[in-house]
């Protein structure tokens, strides 16, 4: 019997959604729809124990040596067996507050519906899964004197260890709905503070604009890679920011320095798109090198391609 097929994605729906869990559940829900089977068939799972056979059940699982035996038919029963952890890490920073025209929302919460989206996904099929994330400028970080006698608080992380418990998703929604994006670029202290946090070999679910250098990151991921971690990065992007639309002049400001400057699109587009292909390329370089799997996700597509992109690449780490 085929599958329902799936259904379209419609961004204006999951805009008018309210709440995060809602938004997670229709990604979820319209990506599994359209799947023969679950995605999971045939990943790391082990005998449990049986059950009697009841009309509409799969054949495949009818065990015929037990029927031989006992003139009983009866289906096999199976449980995952996880021998690895998963861990979101989500950049927070002020530049991932940017929405531009085309997009449904802005980068952060976009990577917030992925984030959600991902942990629903791997709490389903009974994975530990945890949090990392950094709220910056928190008030309940440590304090410490600046200059011209101004006080500053670092950033506070919040981390939650990787739990199979049902009530885990909620602690993850609470977490990642309660961020907002403000400071400076993130992911370093992020990926500083992986390894002390993330002491078994784990999979990391890095999801980020990525607009720090990657001469700024390599170290970290180099440690990381270097610990066992498997990493899978999103890397969520404005169309704005990938294909420079503008015609008219704008003032353009720094979210992450608050520096602005008055810019002729006709007259940087070009060196624009270069620079930034270039910049994009140190990314994908080092990503090859530390056999990183990696994925771009402009704000208007349909996140269920992370999804299927994270499927495709878990039997490499099952």
């Amino acid at each position: 019997m085929n599958a329902a097929p799936r259904r379209p994605f419609d961004p204006e729906t999951l805009k008018a959604l309210a709440g995060l869990q809602f938004r997670a559940r229709y990604v979820v829900e319209g990506f599994l729809s359209g799947m023969h089977e679950s995605p999971f068939h045939g990943y790391s799972i082990e005998f449990n124990d049986y059950r009697n056979y009841q009309p509409g059940d799969d054949l495949r699982h009818l065990d015929w040596r037990y029927y031989a035996r006992a003139d009983k038919l009866c289906i096999k029963r199976y449980e995952q067996e996880t021998n690895l952890h998963f861990h979101v890490i989500s950049d927070t920073s002020k530049s991932m507050a940017y929405q531009g025209g085309k997009a449904w929302c802005s980068k952060l919460d976009y990577a917030k519906v992925l984030a959600a989206s991902l942990c629903w996904l791997l709490l389903k099929q009974k994975d530990a899964t945890g949090l990392l994330i950094q709220e910056a400028d928190s008030a309940s970080g440590n304090v410490k004197s600046g200059e011209a006698g101004r006080v500053r608080r670092d950033p506070q992380l919040h981390f939650l260890k990787p739990s199979q418990k049902p009530s885990q998703f909620g602690r993850i929604l609470g977490q990642l709905e309660a961020v907002t994006p403000a400071g400076g670029p993130c992911l370093a202290t992020l990926l500083d503070n992986a390894p002390r946090l993330i002491r078994r070999r784990s999979v990391i679910l890095l999801v980020s604009d990525l607009l720090d250098p990657a001469g700024e990151v390599q170290e970290q991921l180099k440690q990381l890679h270097f610990l066992g971690h498997e990493i899978l990065v999103f890397q969520v992007l404005d169309r704005d920011e990938l294909d420079f639309p503008f015609e008219k002049s704008h003032i353009f400001e720094d979210l992450e320095s608050g520096v602005r400057r008055r810019i002729e699109p006709a007259r940087v587009r070009e060196t624009y798109l270069k620079r930034f292909e270039e910049f994009q390329e140190h990314y994908r370089s080092l990503f090859r090198t530390l056999e990183i799997h990696h994925l771009l996700l402009p704000t208007d597509a349909d996140p269920g391609r992370a999804l299927a992109f994270f499927l495709s690449q878990r039997q490499a780490f099952s």
